[in-house]
């Protein structure tokens, strides 16, 4: 320890005396471990940390599809997503390696919500998570004031009780503690408030908070549809909690047995051969439930992954500089290493000496870069703007991960200066007595196979920045089928206004006339969704004459919309007559359909005429047909879509709308008097979620555009390292050569050919780093090829525009040392040597 001790204050005093080596270190280690910093901080909150609970290492989801959906018909098979309200309670009866399991409806639920005596325009929106009883017990959660819900709660003849989180507690009601014990009326029904959950507690969805916590028993009054006591509706989803000592595969084991005894005793004496083969091969697959549900972890797993990979060869760009730095550093104190070694210094104490300053430069670029994260954490929140409750920041993971990066950092960039200068021989050296006179052949060879390194790796980076960015661009400009520009959309929730499906229709019809006659409009519609709104709706269908082939299942897309659909969102009509004014529940039921359905169901045949039914139960008549438009992820293949009269339906499906308006300028120049004409024709619907077509495309490609903007600013960052580096070496050169420079010059050697003799050995430089480069960013995209659209992985251009661009740094890099070789007075040079 104590020599340990001489070490350091040994090597602060040696970075101390050369001020301008240590500063130049310490920036260029600063840029790579703050990038790594502020790329696993981010990576950390959104892909590692866990929810806020007791022992979250215990929590097992029953699915990793959580959905607030709901599927009726018959039962699944293979991996079951969702389940039935009866197999919840049967699962409670058995002995299980778990100590409880819950079950959950998920969150956002539109509920009405205001406080007896308020009148209706105090009516606000807000959002619900029913749960069983027992929630918030299996989740270890207690409640900030007030109780949890109890399974006692959650009883036929019990009193509604709501949970109501920290964030609405603030908001609404201004943190007063008297809050518990009031009622607020959701849906009509008036729950009283019995707790507020803990600030940090969200759920088990990585997304803000809930307002409402609400016993599931109160389900159907929350809720259009009674699922609670439908045996075919799977719409629950459900998490347990292991016991001590029991390992989720017990657990999956044990709940599958259960499942399938359950499906069992439902067939009763129903139980076909069929039914049991398909009983036999249903199953619950447990996955981890420590870090909860994320969409932003689908979202943003894989460029998170590729970033730490980009931001990992940054580092070894800088740590490559540095090494450099330290190789020439090392060379000129050749005459100390001598004396030390003189004096019965061991090798290997010359190298533990030479690490050690190695590791303290390290550390100081570490606390610069944790400097540098804190800012790039920032950055990162508004590039990423993920709206999640787990928010980056610098915690004991992200310190424990910069030290091991730091250790790493110092070891890779400080191994082989050490190395060289234990390798020193005594004799040779002292004899020398010149510095530069021995060794500098060797310290240089080693100094351009770090530089042609940086270069290579530099080039992977520009590779795949390069075919990010050209899928970007191929993703904006792919042919959507409609046309996004001079489009806005908002949601409307006539539910919150107590609207019944009957009655919805002439809402409807009266907001369009209102809307169509505002100034600056061309078109409006009302429908169930937008293209790329992230929403989608598959029916069983079954066409008349039609038999799909066995194993496959006709399932379209359906879509409710109204009259000037396809006007509004530029979907050309094709063949037949558009959905009208003329299409109400009083008349027969009608339906446009794709050129997808066509081909797949008719072709050669005019669809025209030709009658479907959607779950068995509507018939429907084909009266147009529309041109292909992507609703769904453009990159996938496009899907049939059927599209149905939103005038005509009337079941609680016809509650959800959206209002779209196509508009002769800017379409958010409109958005307040579309909210001014849902006001005045109804005050207690709310109008949500105003956005703009274009945006709502924009938005679509966020996961690609994250990617390409990432990696283009940290191969940027890597070509500015690799250009310093380059610059380095360049000039160390030319000074090395000063004397054989001014002797040619002496000689007659002319400007022009000192200045090509820099740029020559700067091109062999260049010429070994894209020759090990280019196998290196070949092997390295085929790594990122799911990010990529319209491209190959060995894309021609790609690599060019990457090798051409390094070649202009790399070109830059050498100018300025080329110029000042090319102007060295020969006299001056040789008087000097």
């Amino acid at each position: 320890m104590e020599t340990l001790l001489k070490d350091i204050r040994f090597g602060l005093r040696m970075l101390a005396a050369r001020p301008a080596f240590t500063a130049i270190a310490v920036l260029t280690l600063a840029l790579g471990i703050g990038a790594n910093t502020s790329i696993f901080t981010l990576f950390d909150a959104l892909l590692l940390e866990s929810l806020p609970v007791r022992e979250p290492a215990r929590l097992v989801l029953f699915s990793n599809e959580l959905s607030e959906g709901t599927f009726t018909g018959r039962a699944p098979t293979g991996a079951w997503p969702w389940f039935p309200f009866g197999f919840y309670e049967f699962l409670g009866k058995q002995s299980l390696p778990l100590e409880s399991v819950c079950a959950f409806r998920m969150g956002d639920a539109r509920v009405a919500i205001h406080f007896p005596g308020s009148d209706a325009s105090q009516l606000q929106r807000g959002t619900m998570h029913l749960v069983s009883g027992n929630y918030f017990s299996v989740m270890g959660v207690d409640a900030a004031i007030g109780r949890a819900l109890a399974p006692s709660d959650d009883q036929p003849n019990a009193a509604p009780a709501a949970v109501i989180s920290y964030s609405y507690w603030q908001r609404r009601l201004g943190s007063d503690p008297a809050a518990i014990g009031k009622a607020v009326i959701l849906n009509g029904t008036a729950f009283t408030i019995v707790g507020v959950a803990p600030a940090e507690f969200f759920g088990e969805r990585v997304r803000h908070a809930p307002d409402f916590w609400l016993p599931l028993i109160f389900q159907p009054r929350m809720e259009p549809y009674d699922h609670l006591h439908q045996a075919d509706a799977y719409w629950l989803n459900m998490i347990g909690r292991l016991r001590p000592r029991a390992t989720p595969e017990q657990a999956q084991a044990a709940v599958t047995v259960a499942l399938r005894q359950f499906l069992t005793n439902e067939a009763g004496e129903h139980l076909t051969e069929t039914r049991a083969k398909a009983i036999s091969s249903s199953y619950i697959q447990l996955h981890d439930g420590s870090r909860g549900v994320s969409d932003l972890r689908f979202l943003y797993s894989q460029p998170l992954h590729i970033l730490l990979a980009v931001v990992g060869l940054v580092l070894l760009i800088a740590s490559a500089n540095v090494g450099s730095l330290l190789l020439a550093r090392a060379a000129a104190r050749r005459p100390e290493i001598s004396v030390r070694l003189a004096l019965g210094a061991g090798r290997g104490r010359l190298i533990r000496q030479m690490l050690t300053e190695s590791l303290l430069l390290a550390a100081i670029g570490a606390v610069c870069g944790l400097l540098l994260a804190h800012w790039g954490v920032k950055l990162l929140e508004t590039f990423t703007d993920n709206g999640s409750p787990q928010q980056p920041r610098l915690n004991l993971p992200v310190l424990f991960f910069t030290v091991g990066v730091t250790v790493l950092a110092g070891i890779v960039f400080g191994l082989a200066p050490a190395l060289q200068s234990a390798r020193t021989d005594l004799v040779t050296a002292l004899k020398a007595g010149s510095p530069g006179a021995v060794g500098a052949s060797r310290r240089l060879g080693a100094t351009r196979g770090l530089m042609i390194a940086q270069i290579a790796v530099s080039l992977v980076l520009l590779v795949g920045a390069s075919l990010l960015a050209r899928t970007l661009l191929n993703l904006e400009h792919l042919p959507l089928g409609f046309d996004p520009n001079n489009v806005l959309l908002a949601r409307i929730d006539p539910r919150l206004a107590d609207y019944k499906p009957q009655a919805v229709a002439a809402l409807y019809k009266q907001l369009l006339d209102r809307l169509s006659a505002l100034p600056g409009v061309r078109a409006a519609t009302i429908g169930y969704y937008s293209p790329l709104s992230g929403s989608k709706s598959t029916y069983d269908a079954t066409v008349e004459g039609y038999s799909p082939s066995p194993g496959d299942k006709l399932e379209p897309e359906g879509i409710y919309v109204s009259p000037d659909f396809s006007k509004v969102f530029g979907i050309p009509l094709v063949l037949g007559r558009a959905i009208g004014f003329q299409d109400t529940a009083a008349s027969p039921k009608v339906a446009m359909v794709n050129e997808t359905f066509v081909h797949n169901i008719f072709p050669n045949q005019n669809p025209i005429g030709h009658r479907f039914t959607m779950n068995g139960n509507n018939s429907y008549e084909i009266v147009g047909v529309m041109k292909d438009a992507h609703f769904q992820d453009p990159r996938e293949k496009q899907g049939s879509v059927v599209f149905l009269s939103i005038l005509q339906e009337q079941s609680p499906d016809a509650l959800r709308a959206e209002i779209a308006l196509r508009t002769e300028g800017d379409a958010r120049d409109i958005s307040t008097a579309l909210r001014k004409i849902v006001a005045q024709t109804d005050p207690r619907i709310p109008v949500t979620g105003v956005t703009t077509l274009r945006e709502q495309v924009d938005s679509s490609f966020n996961r690609q555009r994250l990617a390409a903007r990432f990696v283009g600013s940290f191969s940027a960052l890597a070509l500015l390292l690799a250009c310093v580096g380059l610059y380095g070496v360049v000039a160390q050169d030319v000074a090395r050569r000063r004397t054989e420079i001014g002797v040619r010059m002496a000689l007659g050697a002319r400007s022009r050919g000192i200045l090509w003799m820099v740029f020559r050995d700067t091109l062999v430089l260049f010429i070994g780093g894209v020759l090990l480069g280019i196998p290196s960013a070949f092997a390295a995209s085929k790594l990122i090829s799911t990010q990529l659209y319209g491209l190959k992985t060995g894309d021609a251009v790609s690599f060019l525009m990457a090798t051409a661009v390094l070649g202009v740094t790399a070109a830059f890099a050498a100018f300025v040392p080329a110029h000042r070789a090319s102007r060295v007075e020969p006299m001056v040079a040789l008087r000097y040597e």
